[in-house]
C-alpha cells in the first residue's frame, strides 16, 4: 500500500471568527483519477481522523488523457459530503477537459452533475459564506484561464484580473480554492487570507534540503514546490498532491493531504 502523509499547518489571523478557532480545514488535490493508485479508504480514513470543519478540493481530480477512474474519485468525495462539506473548484485538466468537448464530450460535465449529486459544492469563479453560530468566513473557488498555465510565454496575470471573475473580496477571513500557485502574489494582492493550491505534485522528485524538482512546467527546483508561503498577511498552503499523470513517479516525495488548524489571534 503506498504511504499517504498528512501535512499539518498551523494558521493565525485576527480576521478568524472565534467560533472557528481551533477548526480544522483538509485540502486535497491532484488525485488524477487516482491513477497512481493509493487506496481511497485510507485517505477517507486519514480525513476521518482530523474531524475537519470542511474539506477543500483544489482541483485536478480527473487527468484529461485518461477515461476512468473518476467514478471512484467522486464517490470517495460523497463519503466525505456526507459527514463534512466539501468544496471544489477545477484545475487545469477540468479546464482543458470542459473547453475541449470535441475530443472529450460531455467527460466535463458528466464530472460537475456527479459532484453535484455527490453533495459536493462546485465553486468554479464564485463564492459562498460559510456560517456557524451566527459568524462566517467567506469560501471562494477561482477558475483562471488555461493560458496561465502554459509552458512557454506564460502571460502576466493582469491587474484586477481576479476580481473580474469573483469580485471584490469581502470583508472578513476568506479563503481561496486557486489551484496553480504560480500566482500567489496575486491571490494575495486580491485579498485572499488563505490560500490552498495543487498543480505542481510536490516537484515530483524532492532531494534532501533541495526540495522539489521539476514542475508541471518542466521547469527546474521550483519556488513554490508544497508547503507554506506567505505574502504580506497571506498564507499559501501548497499541497504537494495524491496522484500522477504523464510522469507517473514520485520519489521521496509521498501523497499528501493537507491539515490546517485555524487559530484565531
Amino acid at each position: 500500500m503506498k504511504k499517504i502523509v498528512n501535512a499539518v499547518y498551523d494558521i493565525y489571523s485576527d480576521k478568524l471568527p472565534a467560533c472557528f478557532d481551533g477548526s480544522k480545514v483538509v485540502m486535497l488535490s491532484d488525485l488524477h483519477d487516482n491513477v497512481y493508485g493509493i487506496s481511497l479508504d485510507r485517505l477517507y480514513d486519514m480525513t476521518d481522523e482530523q474531524k475537519p470543519e470542511m474539506v477543500m478540493v483544489a482541483g485536478d481530480l480527473l487527468t484529461r488523457k485518461h477515461s476512468e477512474g473518476s467514478n471512484e474519485v467522486v464517490a470517495l468525495l460523497g463519503r466525505m459530503a456526507e459527514k463534512y462539506p466539501v468544496f471544489f473548484a477545477n484545475g487545469n485538466h477540468e479546464t482543458r477537459v470542459k473547453i475541449n468537448t470535441e475530443k472529450y464530450g460531455d467527460r466535463y460535465d458528466n464530472l460537475i452533475a456527479a459532484l453535484k449529486n455527490a453533495g459536493v459544492t462546485v465553486l468554479n469563479n464564485s463564492h459562498i459564506d460559510y456560517k456557524k453560530n451566527n459568524e462566517k468566513i467567506h469560501i471562494y473557488g477561482i477558475e483562471i484561464d488555461r493560458d496561465f498555465f502554459l509552458i512557454r510565454n506564460r502571460p502576466p496575470m493582469p491587474d484586477n484580473y481576479i476580481s473580474g471573475l469573483i469580485g471584490d473580496a469581502t470583508e472578513g477571513f476568506g479563503i481561496l480554492i486557486a489551484h496553480n500557485p504560480m500566482y500567489f502574489k496575486q491571490y494575495a494582492s486580491w485579498g485572499a487570507d488563505l490560500v490552498f493550491s495543487g498543480h505542481v505534485h510536490g516537484g515530483i522528485v524532492r532531494l534532501p534540503l533541495v526540495g522539489g524538482v521539476l514542475n508541471p512546467d518542466y521547469r527546474l527546483f521550483p519556488h513554490y514546490d508544497g508547503g507554506e508561503f506567505h505574502e504580506d498577511d497571506s498564507v499559501m498552503l501548497l499541497g504537494r498532491g495524491l496522484g500522477t499523470h504523464t510522469i507517473n513517479v514520485r520519489i521521496n516525495n509521498p501523497p499528501e493531504l493537507v491539515t490546517a488548524v485555524l487559530h484565531r489571534k
